[in-house]
């Protein structure tokens, strides 16, 4: 019987419990599980901020490094949630800093955050490493510029679909020099970036495995930002446009140049704008991809997206616009012989549907 076990010897076996689910189960065996469950859990999903509150769970687990907070609703993506719902983080992090939690992850996805709140948790969680904010509003890129200058540790900045205030204050020069640990980065949803405070923080931090630009990133400065990190596995272009009517330009010599020395790369990402001519330029590494993701590529699709799939034949993860068509369906079948998903959007997100291809079959999202 494991309840002759010390709690130790429990703890260590516990640490092999990583579903959420399973935790939850293993907590309900008997009082002795549930004591060392409450304080060997180190990550949380709460996929409701109001199902429990900020102290319970301070209580509940004392020992949290990672939380995970869902929100408003999904529906609230559609603007079918009132203005003053809520989903406040603020009341969140303020309980985490009065306990003296050492918390190092927060992810939150529809909720309201402030600067102020961005400010605080910056401050309060000395070993504080990564970040993660999905679809969430109510805060500008002053609150950025905190978490910048005062998260030493930082390992994962990651902003996707929010709505931020973007202010004039160049917040990515707000990293330290001292700054060389970033892992992942994504800013692919802000319409600003200091470009020259860009290539310094990436050239300094040689660890940086995944970087999500957005378009204010010319295809020049990815050229010599490529240069500076190819050591990428996971990279989101942003503008991969030429500004000149030839691709015989320098600025296009040079980008496919340095592509070849990127040999890490494994997904491929973004395209927010693009010239379809540019494309040859990222066909030698295709070969190796395993993820490639175009939902967004609205500039990618017949002719030019068939022949980019042929270069993709191991492909594990497909995600396109229904530009594709039933020709490129087939190619995709043909080519894509490891394909274990296939999701295809609508290029009109207010039409009837789409449809979702994977491994366990078709799953279709209104």
């Amino acid at each position: 019987m494991m309840n002759y076990f010390p709690d130790e010897v429990l703890e260590h076996v516990f640490d092999f419990v990583t579903s959420h689910r399973d935790r939850n189960a293993v907590s309900l065996v008997c009082k002795l599980w549930y004591r060392v469950e409450r304080f060997s859990r180190q990550r949380v999903f709460i996929g409701n901020c109001y199902a429990i509150s900020p102290e319970r769970l301070v209580t509940r687990f004392p020992g949290v490094k990672a939380l995970t907070l869902k929100g408003k609703p999904h529906f609230a993506d559609f603007n079918l949630v009132p203005q003053d719902w809520g989903g406040y983080v603020q009341p969140w992090i303020e309980a985490l800093a009065r306990s003296r939690i050492g918390l190092e992850e927060l992810r939150l996805k529809r909720m309201v955050v402030s600067d102020e709140s961005l400010d605080v948790l910056s401050r309060s969680f000395t070993n504080f490493k990564s970040l993660v904010l999905v679809s969430c509003e109510g805060f500008t890129t002053d609150g950025l510029s905190a978490i910048a200058a005062n998260c030493r540790f930082l390992r994962e900045l990651d902003l996707q679909e929010n709505e931020i205030e973007e202010k004039k204050n160049h917040w990515l020069g707000c990293f330290p020099d001292s700054c060389t640990s970033l892992v992942s980065l994504n800013f692919a949803c802000l319409k600003e970036i200091n470009l020259v405070a860009l290539e310094k923080l990436v050239a300094r931090n040689p660890n940086l495995k995944s970087l999500k630009l957005n378009r204010a990133v010319p295809l020049e400065a990815l050229q010599r930002i490529l240069m500076r990190a190819p050591q990428l596995v996971d990279l989101g272009t942003g503008s991969f446009v030429l500004d000149h009517d030839s691709d015989d330009s320098e600025t296009y010599r040079k980008l496919k140049a340095t592509i070849l020395k990127c040999r890490s790369i494994r997904n491929l990402s973004g395209f927010l704008e693009v010239t379809p001519r540019c494309l040859p330029a990222i066909y030698p590494i295709c070969f190796n991809l395993t993820y490639l993701n175009l939902s967004y590529a609205a500039g990618i699709h017949g002719s030019e997206l068939i022949k980019l799939i042929c270069f993709c034949g191991k492909l594990q993860r497909l995600w396109i616009l229904d530009y594709i068509g039933d020709k490129g369906l087939e190619v995709v079948a043909s080519t894509c012989k490891d394909l274990q998903e296939l999701r295809v959007f609508p290029s009109d997100p207010f039409g009837a549907g789409h449809a979702a291809v994977t491994e366990t079959g078709l799953v279709v999202h209104p």
